[in-house]
């Protein structure tokens, strides 16, 4: 059996650049990885209509032959400099217009022929698209877009035919793997989609229910099944909502699995598969937020979120330093140590982006940037850096992988209150874990559902508002705390069995009254406060350190429960570190990322803080040999003056620019 393919250097372009010699940045920088293009509906509708910017066709040249001859001839180059080719392709979304004849409706009779796609699975392509009440075609402008946007039905049988077939066409270019984006497929109202709700609607809702929703009890007999009455009572509606919901995603995962598991790495094994999603503000909701856990990200290589406008700045004066540290935490718990991306869209802190990403074990960088060379970024303003700085982390390859994380304590993510939709599930888990953060804690994320089976890993949990928690779980922690583990736990914590079923006694109510081990917190001011990063901007930003006073009691209550920090530091909190045990264990690896840049800049300009003292708190057993200092603005690392006494180690960085490793080498 193979092992895994693991990277954490990539590019990610949404087109084919042609300004940019791929290959020579390939080589360069070292890239394992490259995703770009498009090879679905969007290239095959539009490629050959001089009048759209190539941006949206996501392929450089005009001409669907054009653009395939072009990357049949580059993907072997880049391929041979070591980098693997995944192939974006939408799932759902693309542009045109059936009236007038533009997209898809523009070039079907040229695609569907053998040296192409093969024979057309309809006679048209409205056959396979969304439809709306009385059978018309969904569609719905996008400004800045081309003409409008269609959406192919993820129950329509023609539909996976038509994406099977571009699928091909993409596999007998070589492409190493498909990055499936535009995942927004919904029911609509067509005869597939109608087949698929009226079983669900029978199994999962009563006959009273059902009149009530639609006046009528047997589902086969409305004529509409995505519009309940006006008169359905909300909550009624919202339990409804939710289970169409979820038989959505479950379907658009099968879609993904029939076109790309069944059918492409059948043709291709090993083939590298993954989604594009979005987890906005680390919001609770997102694309599959709702699959359960045997499905979410099932068989594929890597998982992507994308998070949304206003991550490529920040406001340091107004404590908004748009970092990743929670979502990384949580896409690391949840992908069970899969590579992953969170994508910021971050065009101008390359260096902090690819940083950032480095410390946590995820894979960068990954942005659109079509302006490099046009008017927009120079060439040697974007290479510069993000070559300088892949180097850096292919050079030490052996620092960042195969490695876990040193963690003191872990975070508890609510996973089943998000499986339910509850919005406010997570408010307390940001707004400590960003305390935590601030004060440079060393933790992790992981999740309710892996409490059993992980949680004995940390000298202490903080459980946030976890409502949901089996009989087990509260006899787990009871042994867990009687072992000298620290618990601190909020709100309703347990008050609830997984499957919502409120506990006859919440299963912590004694441990509110004073348990030793314990700390229990009724509530707290979780909600950011929306604030003006820049003119007309707002985001949802929590106080400065320095003025926030539940951090500051907050603080002081969690240290006396759990003891010393195992990384004590002078850092700002601006400054954030993660702590890594690479194999075999014989070093530990201290990451620091500094985010304080000059904010008015038009390209990035670090602004470097240090000398910076840190203590560390050693693994029993080993001794410490030497520690290094690494950072990739420097040829060669600097040996650090250390000492060691109560199992700890101390030592002073010298500056932090962006990024650097405290490599803490340990004696067999």
């Amino acid at each position: 059996m193979t092992q895994p393919f693991w990277f954490n250097r990539m590019a990610e372009y949404w087109g084919i650049p042609l300004h940019l010699d791929l290959v020579e940045h390939t080589r360069h920088a070292k890239l394992q990885l490259l995703q770009l293009g498009d090879f679905g509906p969007m290239f095959w509708g539009l490629a050959d209509d001089p009048s759209v910017p190539r941006h949206w066709v996501s392929m450089p040249l005009v001409g669907l032959r054009e653009n395939l001859a072009h990357v049949a001839q580059l993907f072997p180059r880049l391929q041979a400099e070591g980098a693997r080719i995944v192939a974006q392709f939408s799932m759902s979304w693309h542009y045109g217009d059936h009236e007038t004849g533009k997209g898809l409706w523009s070039s079907w009779e040229r695609i569907w022929t053998p040296d192409l796609l093969g024979p057309a699975p309809c006679a048209s392509p409205s056959e396979a698209m969304e439809q709306v009440a009385g059978g018309a075609l969904r569609c719905w402008p996008i400004p800045d877009r081309p003409y409008r946007t269609y959406s192919g039905c993820c129950c329509n049988p023609h539909w996976k035919a038509i994406l099977i077939a571009m699928v091909d066409q993409a596999l007998s270019l070589g492409v190493d793997g498909f990055m499936a984006h535009h995942n927004f497929t919904s029911f609509c109202r067509c005869q597939y989609c109608r087949a698929r709700m009226i079983p669900l609607l029978g199994e999962q809702l009563s006959g009273d229910d059902l009149k009530t929703l639609y006046g009528e009890a047997d589902p086969a007999k409305v004529e509409d099944l995505l519009s309940p009455l006006s008169s359905c009572p909300a909550p009624l509606r919202q339990r409804w909502d939710l289970k169409v919901q979820k038989e959505v995603q479950e379907r658009r995962k099968e879609l993904f699995d029939e076109v790309l598991i069944d059918q492409a790495r059948r043709r291709k094994p090993g083939l590298l598969l993954s989604q594009w999603y979005h987890k906005y503000d680390f919001g609770p909701h997102d694309e599959r937020s709702l699959l359960p856990t045997a499905l979410w990200a099932k068989d594929e290589d890597y998982i992507w979120y994308s998070q949304g406008g206003h991550k490529g700045r920040s406001n340091i004066a107004k404590g908004y330093l748009a970092d990743m540290g929670l979502p990384a935490r949580f896409t690391h718990a949840a992908g069970h140590g899969r590579p992953f991306v969170i994508n910021k869209y971050d065009s101008r802190r390359l260096r902090l982006s690819i940083a950032e990403a480095a410390a946590h074990g995820a894979a960068s960088l990954a942005f659109h940037l079509p302006e490099i060379g046009e008017g927009g970024i120079g060439r040697d303003e974007y290479y510069a850096p993000i070559t300088r700085y892949h180097r850096f982390l292919a050079e030490r390859d052996p620092l960042y992988h195969p490695a876990t994380p040193y963690s003191q304590l872990a975070l508890v993510y609510p996973r089943r209150a998000e499986l339910e939709a509850e919005a406010e599930s997570i408010e307390p888990l940001k707004r400590l874990g960003r305390i935590l953060e601030d004060d440079h804690w060393l933790f992790d994320l992981i999740l309710d559902e892996h409490l059993i089976e992980r949680g004995d890993g940390y000298q202490a949990l903080i459980l946030p508002g976890v409502a949901r928690l089996s009989s087990e779980e509260g006899e787990w922690l009871e042994a867990y705390v009687e072992k000298g583990g620290k618990v601190l736990f909020t709100g309703e914590t347990g008050a609830l069995l997984p499957d919502g079923t409120p506990f006859a006694n919440s299963l912590l109510t004694t441990w509110k009254k004073g348990r030793a081990n314990t700390l229990y917190l009724e509530t707290g001011p979780w909600k950011p406060v929306p604030t003006e990063i820049a003119p007309g901007i707002e985001m949802p930003v929590f106080p400065l350190p320095e003025h926030d006073e539940y951090a500051r009691q907050f603080r002081g209550q969690w240290r006396q429960l759990c003891g010393p920090s195992w990384l004590r530091t002078d850092a700002p909190w601006y400054v954030r570190t993660r702590a890594w045990k690479p194999d075999p264990g014989q070093s530990l690896v201290l990451h620091w990322v500094n985010y304080h840049q000059d904010e008015q800049s038009l390209s990035e300009v670090p602004l470097p803080t240090g000398p910076l003292h840190a203590e560390l708190r050693l693994p029993a057993g080993p001794e410490v040999e030497r520690v290094e200092w690494h950072y990739p603005e420097m040829r060669e690392p600097l040996i650090l003056t250390h000492n060691c006494a109560y199992h700890r180690v101390s030592f002073t960085i010298p500056s932090l620019i962006v990024y650097g490793l405290s490599v803490i080498h340990l004696t067999p």
